[in-house]
């Protein structure tokens, strides 16, 4: 379903079928987690994708965003999402958004007091 702002709203989309959506596949093409973090890329070739792997486009261009949040902005089933998300990743629309460096975690305390938890969970 088309987010109602959007230039690509129709209300016929609201109730096509999944299959539809990812013309007749089940698998996505790349193994993705739920939390895999997807950004925009540097595609500029966007004629070739539909309403919905736009509006999936669209989300990810403020910041990054996972496929489950992803599926879950759209009210999609996270294997139809999947599905586009590849067919985006393969036209270079979409990107993985990897962190490019964690900080160290200086505070030993907590980390003392989390483990301390979990030990007398035990």
């Amino acid at each position: 379903m088309a987010p109602r702002h959007s230039a690509w709203h129709d209300s016929t989309l609201d109730d096509v079928r999944p299959y539809t959506i990812t013309g007749g596949r089940t698998r996505p093409k790349y193994e993705l987690e739920l939390t895999s973090l997807l950004s925009t890329g540097t595609a500029s070739g966007l004629a070739d994708i539909g309403p919905e792997a736009e509006a999936l486009r669209l989300l990810c261009a403020g910041a990054p965003r996972s496929v489950a949040e992803l599926a879950g902005l759209r009210s999609q089933l996270v294997q139809v999402t999947k599905i586009l998300i590849c067919d985006l990743l393969d036209l270079g629309v979409l990107v993985m958004a990897v962190p490019t460096s964690i900080a160290p975690y200086e505070d030993t305390h907590l980390l003392e007091a989390v483990v301390a938890g979990l030990r007398r969970l035990v």
